[in-house]
């Protein structure tokens, strides 16, 4: 078997649900096929993170894979944030805006699946006016510097 690699600039990778922008992606040719040579498992926590940290609203996709990292099922997660199940799929697409509130405290159960003091960072610096006054837009791909954040080298 013939393998060859090589890093890739920028690369959008939407295996996730939603856009991450990996720059410096390490790559690997495995017969005749490139793929994305990274751990999976790092990518979708720091992912994760970002998501918690982001400063406008989290929009349907960013939920589900909330839901998705957590292996929640949609009556699980509603349970846990004290809404239907029905509630949850209309947050997934994005037919209900959730309330700035309950989007916090969504975070920051996220962060407590992350690190300590990253969810005291989250806590003290974002603030439920920041997100009530956050507009969803267009969906921007996370960016994560594989080379960097995944400790990765060739």
């Amino acid at each position: 078997m013939s393998m060859e690699n090589r890093k890739k600039k920028t690369f959008i990778y939407d295996g996730l649900g939603l856009p991450i922008k990996l720059i410096n992606a390490p790559m690997k040719k495995v017969f005749g096929e490139w793929f994305i040579d990274i751990d999976m498992n790092r990518l979708q926590l720091l992912v994760l993170a970002a998501l918690a940290h982001k400063p406008a609203s989290l929009t349907g996709d960013e939920h589900r894979f909330i839901r998705k990292y957590l292996e929640m099922t949609t009556t699980e997660f509603g349970k846990l944030f004290g809404v239907s199940h029905v509630a949850v799929l209309k947050w997934e697409k994005a037919q209900n805006k959730i309330s700035p509130s309950l989007e916090l405290c969504i975070r920051l159960h996220v962060l407590n699946h992350v690190k300590d003091k990253e969810f005291r960072d989250l806590y003290n610096n974002l603030s439920l006016e920041q997100l009530s006054k956050s507009h969803k837009g267009k969906i921007q791909p996370i960016v994560i510097d594989a080379e960097e954040d995944l400790k990765i080298a060739l």
